[in-house]
């Protein structure tokens, strides 16, 4: 039951950051204000008690500096993460990352090296980890090879991890061990 209420308050935190984040910067009039919820929210709550939830969650968020609410005279509400907020909406949209591969190959590799301290060997060890998962091909411990685009999701991966000062990337259009990339990338 404990785990139940948590995964429930876990997934209403993630909905009201990723909302704001999305929107960016939410601006209510106070008119609304009472119905702040319904607008962040992608539907009108039908139950009470998930609603009573979700302001207490927007409360949590808060007084945990995740996100700022502003008041000016007129009443008008403004809503915004803060930097904390962005970083965890940042974490969030890392989950949800994919590459799309090209309709056509262009016949490009598309690496990323990285000499990342040892002061920071977690995070090294959660980018190796999210390379993995993402199928890049560990070419040598630190160079990882993807046959197609990968800037902006690199920036995202750096920026979560907040490594960008000790990444690399590139782009060649040959490479002796070819065959084997092409194979195992299922572009043959």
């Amino acid at each position: 039951m404990i785990v139940n209420m948590v995964s429930k308050r876990g997934e209403i935190i993630k909905e009201i950051l990723m909302g704001i984040g999305v929107l960016g910067l939410v601006v209510i009039g106070g008119a609304m204000a009472p119905n702040i919820f319904g607008a962040l929210h992608k539907r009108r709550f039908t139950n009470r008690k998930y609603d009573k939830k979700f302001n207490r969650t927007f409360n949590y968020l808060k007084l945990r500096k995740l996100i700022k609410i502003k008041e000016n005279q007129d009443g008008i509400f403004r809503f915004e993460l803060s930097r904390d907020g962005k970083k965890k909406t940042m974490r969030y949209n890392l989950e949800k990352l994919k590459i799309d591969p090209m309709k056509k190959w262009d016949g490009k590799w598309r690496f990323i090296m990285f000499d990342i301290p040892n002061r920071l060997k977690e995070r090294s060890n959660s980018l190796r980890e999210k390379l993995k998962e993402l199928g890049f091909y560990k070419y040598q411990k630190s160079v990882w090879i993807y046959p197609y685009p990968i800037e902006n999701e690199m920036e995202l991966l750096s920026r979560v991890f907040e490594v960008r000062p000790f990444i690399k990337l590139g782009e060649i259009s040959s490479l002796d061990s070819s065959y084997k990339l092409k194979k195992k990338f299922k572009l043959l």
